[in-house]
């Protein structure tokens, strides 16, 4: 019998687009910063540290879409409450640089990281085993990211002594003095999101309609 799980090629691509957009940038800005500009630079070290907030989330919106005893506006209710409270720190950020740009990234990761919900025919519960499968990817693939920048020395590629004055990184410590480490960082982060998401092409596509 065929999976009923299986979604198709297309559907699968379509929920890794925005993670190989990320990545893509990421890769862009480490390799040529100036064609994305210095100061969108900055902004994708900060896309880390938003993204953390949002794959905390994860795992607690992935339950509140999976509550089937209570009503939609219950659901939706607890969702919007869930959302506003992550949203709390973001905003924390966009007052701290005097810019909305945080809220925009964090809305953008967000619908990256939930889109699946509303793109998938599959019940209710698989979805929901998909959903915390990818989160304990993303927070396994965030933890070797991290520990990464620290223990190896990735190339420097775009981002030269001049860029980095250029940036004007507010602060100290590894990322604003090796900042091409963190946008190593995101280009393999998003990069392994997208893999997830695309792998059951590969695994669910070899299987023939008729098994």
């Amino acid at each position: 019998m065929q999976d009923q799980d299986y979604e198709g090629p297309l559907v699968r691509a379509f929920n890794a687009l925005p993670d190989l957009i990320t990545a893509a940038t990421f890769l862009c800005a480490w390799i040529a910063p100036g064609l994305i500009g210095y100061a969108r630079v900055r902004d994708l070290m900060l896309l880390m540290l938003i993204e953390f907030i949002v794959m905390h989330s994860g795992a607690f919106t992935a339950v509140v879409f999976g509550m089937q005893d209570v009503s939609r506006i219950k659901r939706a209710l607890s969702l919007a409450g869930l959302t506003a409270f992550y949203l709390m720190f973001v905003l924390g950020f966009s007052l701290a640089f005097g810019s909305a740009w945080p809220i925009w990234a964090f809305l953008w990761l967000f619908v990256s990281r939930f889109l699946q919900l509303f793109t998938s025919r599959a019940q209710m519960e698989a979805k929901m085993q998909r959903m915390l499968g990818n989160w304990i990817v993303s927070g396994m693939a965030y933890l070797a990211g991290a520990f990464a920048t620290v223990f190896l020395p990735f190339p420097k590629f775009g981002i030269t002594p001049q860029v980095i004055a250029d940036m004007h990184l507010p602060g100290s410590g590894l990322w604003v003095e090796k900042p091409w480490t963190v946008l190593a960082f995101g280009t393999f982060y998003f990069g392994v999101l997208a893999w997830a998401k695309l792998k059951p092409i590969m695994l669910l596509g070899m299987k023939s309609p008729g098994t």
